[in-house]
């Protein structure tokens, strides 16, 4: 139909055209377009009344209702469906994006907006409706361009006076923005983030993804992972698979030693990038340390702490800069140096950890035992009041007590001296020790020719032995003794346990 209307308005113009002045014949054919459109219109109309379909109208009033009752997606819906009947009406976008605003969607609502002035230049609450939502997101030149158009093409002084006040708002967000960048170049973090936090609680109230990303960049430059890890996972909300969010997030994971996690951003960047430098690096080094990290976990696990200790000590030299991690392997090696009695290694790997962080409360524990099993109890007893100062806790109360118990029995009899073994020795230990020496100074080893003076030290040390077995082969007794509680006068007093003679025990 619309074919034919235009093939008479043609030749209406020829026609014309002999009679007429040529703007006659343009307005013709003009007035023809404009009537085969309409009928175009109406007939498709008439089809979908026909067919039961209802109209744009109707699905306009349907979700003016939607919005009303707080149906938000459902009047989305609704007003795609009519600017799929009527795509030139300019006033249905601007609807939809009023929807898409409530939606919290406000990228979606930009581009409606603006197809909206692609229809109408001049439609100035569409341009003003941009500006506002440009600016939620941050986008604050493009905001100030689109209000600076609004007061240029003001009819009304009201109209006017709101984008003076919208163009004042974005310029102070521009501003705010370049303030940011200036104190990023400078290195200035903490700067950074005073002025990007300016943008975002004055500013870009939708919270854009961009400028958080910003943000979390700033908290992990500063070495804060945790506001790193909140901020990337508030943009990676509003854009699951963003790239960079993923592998800042991963990283600060990574940085916390919380590898589970890294790998879990690392690896769904990957699933959509696979070639992408920074997650893909961050995965491999994370697969090479965890690998020496398990075969150390396992090596002690089955009692071999030497090859533990070499396992850990590569891990840990996999990145230098992982310092929590490096931490953690440090300290897992000097507890298997305390298993192998290598007071020594266990103490200098302490000492690397607290070189880093002087403040590590379970290096300075450690640090302590390797010390009193070291017998330096003078260190042993500083050591434990410097992680006490740290943490007054139970942990380090009790330590404090071993060290300070140690020092004092250093200075008495001690019976771990006794025997020759070491305080942290197991009941197989002391008792293999406890053989041998009495075996030595049995009095009927002693020879017959021996001074009174000698027979009297021999005497002395087979009672000495005696009496420290008999209180560190007791768990109780033990437990007493090194809590420093005065145990000396249980010694002895098992006499009729079968034995040597004189009622030693002898194991």
């Amino acid at each position: 139909a619309c074919a034919a209307l235009f093939s008479r308005c043609v030749l209406s113009g020829e026609t014309l055209s002999r009679e007429a002045p040529l703007p006659r014949v343009f307005s013709t054919m003009l007035l023809w377009l404009l009537v085969a459109a309409s009928t175009g219109r109406a007939l498709a109309a008439a089809e979908r009344k026909a067919k039961g379909e209802e109209s744009a109208g109707q699905l306009r009033s349907k979700a003016d209702e939607a919005l009303v009752t707080g149906k938000t997606d459902e009047a989305i819906s609704l007003l795609a469906k009519v600017i799929a009947l009527e795509p030139d009406n300019e006033r249905n976008y601007f609807k939809r994006a009023r929807a898409l605003q409530r939606a919290k969607q406000p990228l979606r609502a930009i581009d409606d907006l603006g197809a909206a002035l692609r229809l109408k230049p001049d439609y100035d609450a569409a341009r003003t409706a941009r500006a506002r939502a440009l600016l939620s997101v941050g986008s604050c030149a493009e905001a100030a361009d689109d209000y600076r158009a609004g007061i240029a093409g003001a009819t009304k002084d009201s109209a006017r006076a709101d984008a003076t006040k919208g163009l004042s708002l974005a310029d102070g967000c521009v501003a705010a923005l370049a303030a940011a960048s200036k104190a990023r170049a400078r290195g200035d973090r903490r700067l950074e983030l005073e002025h990007l936090a300016e943008v975002l609680e004055k500013y870009a109230d939708a919270q854009p993804a961009p400028l958080l990303l910003r943000r979390a960049r700033a908290h992990f430059d500063r070495g804060d992972f945790y506001e790193a890890i909140a901020e990337s996972g508030k943009a990676l909300k509003q854009a699951p698979d963003d790239l960079e969010a993923l592998e800042l997030r991963g990283a600060a994971y990574y940085r916390l030693a919380d590898h589970a996690m890294a790998k879990t951003h690392w690896q769904q960047a990957l699933r959509s990038d696979p070639e992408h430098p920074g997650c893909k690096a961050g995965y491999k080094t994370l697969r090479s340390l965890t690998k020496k990290d398990a075969a150390g976990d396992k090596a002690a696990a089955a009692g071999d702490h030497a090859a533990a200790v070499d396992h850990w000590a590569a891990a840990a030299d996999v990145d230098a800069t992982h310092g929590v991690f490096r931490g953690q392997a440090r300290m897992k090696m000097a507890s298997s140096y305390l298993e192998l009695k290598d007071y020594a290694g266990a103490a200098k790997t302490c000492e690397a950890v607290l070189a880093d962080d002087g403040g590590h409360v379970d290096a300075l524990l450690k640090l302590t035992e390797a010390q009193i099993g070291a017998e330096l109890f003078d260190l042993a007893s500083r050591t434990a009041a410097r992680a006490r100062e740290v943490a007054d806790d139970d942990r380090t109360r009790r330590n404090q007590q071993r060290a300070e118990t140690a020092l004092k029995q250093s200075k008495e009899i001690n019976y771990y001296k006794v025997l020759g073994v070491a305080r942290d020795a197991n009941s197989k230990e002391i008792k293999k020790a406890y053989r041998g020496f009495a075996l030595e100074y049995h009095p009927d080893k002693i020879p017959p020719d021996a001074s009174d003076e000698e027979r009297e030290r021999l005497t002395t040390k087979f009672q000495e032995v005696a009496a420290a077995y008999e209180i560190l082969s007791d768990d109780e007794t033990r437990a007493k003794y090194d809590a420093g509680e005065d145990v000396s006068g249980q010694a002895n007093q098992g006499g009729g346990q079968q034995g040597f003679p004189g009622g030693f025990p002898f194991p």
